[in-house]
């Protein structure tokens, strides 16, 4: 995993941060999925694939994964949401998150067959199995039991995203079908397809980004032009303050070079980029003066008096040296 993902992971680890790139993409943006309501998950999956008699594991690494616990219409309800960090463009994507969602969904299954194993019981006649479920004695057939899952059983949904950090447009496939060349429709509608759930800020519109409602929508502007003019983004934020996660994500995904005391829990990112700007001629300076063989006290001197900075401060730009 690169520099981007990684930092992706970290920042999208955040309840809030990812509650909103799913509220973006599930419901265009309306604050259904809470914070709150999300459980953090194990995001190695270990499975025995289904139908496996060699009983071989496959195991993966989601980037990450959250049980959403929702009150749709008065019912409870859970799904799994799972999150794919991609710094560069992916081409076998929708292949990789199939396998993932099948993964998890085999989980389920092996877990429902656990569950019935450890609490069997056979019935009167023989025939069919049963299980104490609470109060409640559920009776299986031979075929429910060695298929591990009741007739009446429900899987727990997965939606998985892929979120896009990289600068140019996703050209990479969005479903099964973009990798097949199946020209025949007789085959094709024997073919399940799979798509990708993609948030790619390269092939967002600007507007797009007021659709979020944390500073995510901030962060994903500022990745569409990291190459361009992120500058032009954060100055438009009029000395807007950011939070500490958002700058840290951009300052080390993006490599922005912001300047900003850590420790804040909220960051100018218009005074970080004129920190920036002032290190950077502080930086050149402190480079001529060297050229011009001038002592490394004799910089230290001319630099704090020139542009009104501590003495600690010049000497953690000179080499380590150089320290006085």
């Amino acid at each position: 995993m690169g520099a981007l993902d990684t930092e992706g992971k970290v920042y999208l680890s955040n309840n809030r941060i990812f509650a909103d790139a799913f509220n973006y993409l599930m419901y265009d943006g309306e604050e259904v999925i809470k914070a709150e309501n999300l459980k953090e998950l194990d995001t190695t999956q270990i499975a025995i694939p289904y139908g496996n008699n060699a009983r071989v594991p496959v195991q993966k690494y989601r980037d990450l994964l959250k049980l959403w616990n929702a009150m749709t219409d008065d019912d409870m309800i859970y799904v799994i949401l799972g999150g794919e960090l991609q710094g560069n463009i992916h081409y076998g994507m929708p292949v990789k998150d199939g396998l993932y969602d099948m993964i998890g969904y085999s989980n389920q299954i092996e877990e429902a067959r656990r569950s019935y194993r450890e609490r069997k019981g056979k019935s009167d006649d023989g025939v069919n199995l049963s299980v104490e479920e609470g109060t409640i004695k559920i009776k299986l057939t031979s075929d429910e039991f060695l298929s591990g899952f009741h007739k009446g059983d429900k899987l727990i949904p997965i939606v998985t995203a892929v979120v896009y950090l990289g600068a140019k447009p996703w050209d990479g496939p969005t479903s099964l079908y973009d990798m097949m060349d199946i020209r025949d429709e007789r085959i094709r509608r024997f073919v399940p397809n799979y798509w990708i759930n993609l948030i790619s800020p390269a092939d967002m519109s600007d507007d797009e980004f007021d659709k979020f409602n944390t500073d995510f929508g901030f962060a994903m502007q500022v990745v569409k032009h990291q190459k361009e003019d992120a500058d032009r983004i954060i100055g438009a934020t009029n000395h807007r303050r950011i939070d500490r996660d958002t700058a840290l994500f951009l300052n080390k995904a993006v490599n922005l070079g912001l300047e900003f005391d850590e420790k804040e829990d909220t960051i100018d990112m218009c005074e970080s980029m004129e920190k920036r700007y002032k290190k950077e001629k502080i930086t050149g300076a402190i480079e001529i003066l060297k050229e011009d063989g001038k002592s490394d006290e004799d910089i230290i001197t001319r630099i704090v008096q020139k542009y009104q900075v501590t003495r600690d401060y010049v000497i953690s730009l000179l080499a380590p040296k150089t320290a006085v």
